[in-house]
């Protein structure tokens, strides 16, 4: 009988020993190259590696919360594989007690459901977790390389739009702006540009950012004033590089960049539509004219000018007139004078 007790106590006791370990873990990001996980509740000195691996992929667990980190490139996996995360209580031999956590990173480029596909589980009891993750992307505006969303500019200006993927999705996916409006105007339209003149197809420096610059515009406003444009566009997001559209005015997405081959350009189909939109706000320029006064002032000016003009113009034809009229005169006089004096010399002779 007090075998038969010992039996079921430590029975128990190792029923209670197993519950006891039930370690919890959590995707906290999942990039293309690195995997980061939260652990809890795992035992001290136990390890945590991914199933298939070499030993770069084992770090050792605590009873404490924890958080591991996990390279994919030394690790040997795809961004998309599907993987078993083992959390082993003791790092020298496997039990019962371990558990085994399938994880999969999921580019969640829709709104529906992801379905759970992930490999048959050795262990039933133990859950899969799926880490989904969206693209996304900013657009900018800026003016001499100043960032000028949500500010004021010119109808003079010219502005460069810049639409880029966040940094960590720039290696794998791509975009390509599919239709995008300035306020209610269309200026991309199926990819191209609806008038180039005015605003331009988009170029493309680098995978995963597209460029154009235009001069300022904004819809018609009879009053005048400012009027705020919202600049929106819907992209497509396509894994590695969106292949190009031909336009009147070349590529739609812009130019492919040197040493991208044709292969890889047209490889890679479209997956999903995104949106991105920042707002400004355009002011006609404004023409000062002068006032009343100062065009008076001007006036006066001008006539005074023209009439000195004329008066100096009056007095040097007075003078020239009168110059001539006396040496006239003058000439007259001496004639007159020479000849009464050779009358009287001629007198005085003859006496």
């Amino acid at each position: 009988m007090r075998l038969l007790t010992s039996i079921v106590l430590l029975a128990v006791l190792a029923a209670l020993g197993h519950a006891q370990f039930n370690p919890t873990l959590s995707v906290d990001s999942c990039t293309s190259s690195k995997l980061k996980i939260t652990l809890e509740n795992a035992a001290d000195g136990g390890i945590i590696y991914i199933q298939g691996q070499t030993s770069a992929c084992k770090q050792t667990t605590s009873s404490a919360t924890t958080v591991h980190e996990f390279d994919f490139a030394s690790c040997g996996i795809s961004w998309a594989d599907s993987f078993k995360m083992i959390v082993q209580k003791k790092a020298l031999y496997q039990t019962g007690d371990d558990k085994q956590i399938p994880i999969m990173c999921i580019m969640d480029l829709t709104d529906l459901t992801v379905a759970n596909n992930l490999n048959a589980l050795d262990k039933d009891d133990d859950a899969g977790q799926n880490l989904t993750v969206k693209p996304t992307a900013s657009m900018k505006l800026y003016r001499d390389g100043i960032d000028i969303g949500g500010s004021n500019v010119k109808l003079t200006d010219v502005i460069t739009m810049s639409i880029e993927l966040d940094p960590e999705f720039r290696d794998d996916f791509d975009i390509v702006a599919k239709d995008c409006t300035a306020a209610t105007i269309p200026i991309i339209n199926a990819k191209c540009a609806a008038d180039v003149d005015l605003f331009p197809d988009f170029s493309k420096p680098q995978q995963g950012y597209l460029v154009s610059s235009f001069g300022a515009f904004r819809t018609t406003d009879l009053n005048g004033g400012s009027v705020a444009m919202t600049f929106s566009c819907t992209l497509t997001v396509c894994a590695n590089m969106c292949s190009a559209t031909t336009c009147p005015s070349g590529d739609g997405y812009g130019r492919k960049r040197r040493g991208i081959s044709k292969r890889q350009a047209d490889a890679a189909p479209a997956i999903d539509d995104i949106s991105v939109g920042t707002t400004v706000t355009i002011a006609a320029e404004e023409v000062i004219l002068e006032g009343p006064a100062d065009d008076g002032s001007v006036c006066m000016n001008k006539s005074g000018f023209l009439a000195g003009i004329v008066g100096l113009s009056l007095s040097l034809l007075i003078a020239v007139v009168a110059t001539v009229y006396m040496a006239r005169k003058l000439k007259e006089r001496k004639k007159a004078l020479d000849k009464a004096n050779g009358t009287g010399m001629t007198s005085v002779a003859m006496g």
